[in-house]
């Protein structure tokens, strides 16, 4: 199986930043970490942290644009 990726890869100590505002976001929408929404925004996450918006400030303001 093939994977493509987009953007820049995410070191180790990053993934816990996308997570603190995945979990926040989670809480904010009483969302369940399995549930569809939960996994589209994790994917959108990355993404957004990928191409470039690696301020946590910016990333928790475009999560809730999600």
């Amino acid at each position: 199986m093939l994977v493509f990726f987009t953007g820049r890869p995410i070191l180790p100590g990053e993934f816990t930043k996308i997570d603190d505002v995945f979990r926040d976001a989670l809480r904010q929408r009483n969302l369940s970490r399995r549930s569809s929404e939960a996994k589209a925004l994790a994917a959108r996450l990355i993404e957004l942290y990928q191409n470039g918006a690696q301020d946590l400030v910016a990333l928790r303001a475009m999560a809730k644009l999600f």
